[in-house]
């Protein structure tokens, strides 16, 4: 499995490297070190065989310089000039001093006497570090540094040994706990492949799989993205809901229209029809009466339909409205007025206080709110039934109340009242009003429009409508 493209195989190559790099640097840097202080003691030890020799008495016949008495440490080379001239050069064995050959008691005494330490390889015996100096005699001191690269090579093994280890654990480890903490961040790529392949435009809306939550703290990246994402497919899903209740919605919409429409143009044909036959065979004036006046009704119904659909667009294209200070109380006394004249055979009752409420509205909406919903009262119970419209001021809220103690709506109905063709019948039947199922729809449109809401109560014996609007304070004068 090829790992290299991915977050978890760089950040295990990156860090492998890295781990490589310190251990490289760290087993140099020992190695330096050990050497310098390796160097360190052995010219100490240096210095203290050149103090013996310069302090002894090289230069009497029965001692032979650098014999083992003087301390030395075994395979120290002594080469010394006596005062008359005898080059006498020696090693240092096991309770022994063996002489050098000349090569190498002439590479010795080609090291120069100025107190410096040097490292020169002596013919057949292997590198020394030497030291010569002439303070009483011309004295060339060397000890062998077998045993410090002996010891140089044992840590250099050591010290790659433990780096190659640790790169090793490291790329190990690394591997493993990336893995572990990226397995979120794959999880969260599975999820956004599979949104990426959803049909987000057309379509029933799909179930997205959301990404199990971690055992991360809270406060941690891959915690905050797992939860930045599932809420952002709650949203999604939310905008999927709503497109696709909007699409039904308008479906919906445009096949009642298309039916609310059918109906009155059908009716128009038709009386159209009866007219021209009935002039056609010079029939009775009265049929062409009567055909031409279900055509006029006809006509006034479907321009009220259209009326209502053109003001329900423009509430959906947020057309601009001019909003001024309006009175309530006028308005409702205005909307009853009218609609007691248009239904005399119902009770019309008003509740208004005696000092004006006020609204920022328009004047014209808000009276077809009312009359709407006065309308609504009248077409959909019997005659005989008492409407009751008041007004209260409350809590910055003034509330408009068209309450009826008509037989009530099916709760199955209540919940959609303010939608649009919205009926409490599905087979579209119309009594005598012959109700578009509109008008409640423009009451919620109007009143959200300005920034109030509507509701709707109901029980067998009342039915209330109630209208909240922000309040505002009257007018001077």
């Amino acid at each position: 499995m090829r790992t290299s493209g991915t977050l978890a195989g760089q950040l295990s190559v990156r860090v492998t490297l890295i781990v490589a790099t310190l251990a490289a640097f760290l087993s140099a840097a020992t190695i330096l070190a050990a050497s310098s202080i390796f160097l360190g003691q052995l010219d100490d030890q240096l210095d203290q065989a050149q103090a013996l020799q310069q302090g002894g008495p090289l230069d009497r016949e029965d001692r032979a310089p650098g014999i083992d008495v003087l301390g030395l440490e075994e395979g120290t080379i002594i080469v010394a000039v006596l005062p008359d001239g005898t080059v006498r050069g020696s090693t240092i064995g096991a309770g022994s001093v063996r002489n050098l050959t000349v090569d190498s008691v002439n590479a010795l005494l080609a090291v120069p006497a100025d107190g410096r330490k040097r490292t020169i390889e002596v013919p057949g015996m292997g590198t020394y570090r030497v030291e010569a100096s002439d303070r009483k005699v011309h004295a060339v001191v060397a000890l062998p540094m077998a045993r410090l690269e002996k010891n140089l090579r044992g840590l250099t093994v050591l010290s790659v040994g433990l780096g190659v280890i640790s790169v090793i654990v490291a790329a190990v480890a690394t591997r493993a706990v990336s893995g572990r903490l990226t397995r979120p961040l794959r999880n969260l790529g599975r999820a956004a492949s599979e949104v990426s392949q959803l049909s987000l435009d057309v379509g029933e809306v799909e179930a997205v799989t959301r990404v199990e939550p971690t055992n991360l703290p809270p406060t941690h990246e891959v915690s905050q993205l797992t939860s930045a994402f599932n809420h952002m497919l709650t949203n999604v899903e939310g905008a999927l809901t709503a497109r696709q209740a909007s699409e039904t919605k308008l479906r919906r919409f445009v096949a009642d229209a298309s039916h609310e429409l059918r109906n009155p143009l059908a009716s128009i044909r038709g009386y159209a029809e009866l007219a021209e036959r009935a002039i056609s065979r010079g029939g009775d004036d009265e049929d062409v009466t009567f055909a031409l006046d279900r055509i006029s009704s006809e006509s006034a119904r479907m321009s009220k339909l259209v009326s209502d659909l053109f003001l329900l667009a423009r509430l959906d294209a947020d057309a601009p409205t001019q909003l001024v200070p309006v009175d309530v109380v006028e308005v409702v006394l205005n909307a009853v007025s009218d609609t007691r004249v248009a239904g005399r055979d119902h009770t019309w009752r008003l509740e208004l206080p005696d000092s004006p409420v006020v609204v920022s509205a328009d004047p014209d909406q808000l009276h077809q709110v009312v009359l709407n919903l006065l309308s609504n009262a009248r077409s959909h119970t019997p005659a005989g039934t008492v409407v009751t419209t008041g007004v209260v001021a409350a809590g910055g809220w003034a509330m408009i109340t068209v309450t009826d103690n008509g037989p009530g709506i099916a709760p199955e109905v209540l919940p959609h009242v303010f939608e649009r063709f919205a009926r409490a019948d599905e087979a579209r039947t119309h009594n005598n009003e012959r109700s578009t199922g509109l008008g409640l729809a423009i009451v919620q449109a109007v009143v959200q429009r300005f920034g109030g809401m509507a509701t709707a109560e109901s029980w067998p014996g009342r039915t209330t409508f109630t209208v909240r609007l922000p309040q505002q304070a009257a007018p001077a004068g």
